[in-house]
């Protein structure tokens, strides 16, 4: 489990310098979607680390609704380093802008960066949207593409 014994979480290869900390370090007593009357305890750091090793692709759509919103922004910054390993180093269409912008929002700040809390969260927070929202794109332009080859067949389609 790529964990370092701060809780911090890493990513083997590619991104094995970075770490990616916990944003909260409030304790909750239950989950946000537990009710008094079904009262659910909170997940550890170390159960939601476990969640995104999960094997399968089940790790990817976990929304985590159990989570408040510190540690659900941690969650998704997991689950878009993860991602962003599976798709490899490999800039995305040559941006190798949105990959450091990507880098710069997901991983923690190491030096010369000061670590400012709040700038962090909201870098945080608009990286995981913004791999998430390339992640739909990519999937809608191979949709396109599969499409276009069945109407006009060309030499550049894979089938």
């Amino acid at each position: 489990m790529p964990r370092d014994n701060a809780s911090r979480y890493f990513i083997p290869g590619a991104f094995s310098s970075h770490t990616i900390s916990r944003m909260s370090r409030m304790t909750h007593t239950r989950a946000a979607n537990s009710t008094r009357m079904y009262p659910r305890p909170y997940p550890t750091a170390h159960s939601l680390i476990e969640r995104i090793d999960e094997a399968g692709d089940g790790w990817y759509s976990d929304c985590a609704d159990d989570l408040h919103l510190r540690d659900f922004i941690w969650f998704a910054r997991m689950q878009t380093a993860r991602r962003m390993s599976i798709s490899g180093r490999q800039p995305r269409g040559g941006d190798q802008v949105l990959e450091r912008l990507l880098e710069e929002g997901i991983f923690d700040r190491v030096e010369p960066n000061i670590p400012n809390a709040v700038e962090e969260f909201c870098m945080a927070h608009a990286a995981a949207i913004g791999q998430r929202l390339l992640v739909r794109i990519e999937g809608l332009e191979r949709r396109v593409s599969r499409s276009r080859c069945l109407l006009i067949p060309t030499s550049d389609c894979p089938f």
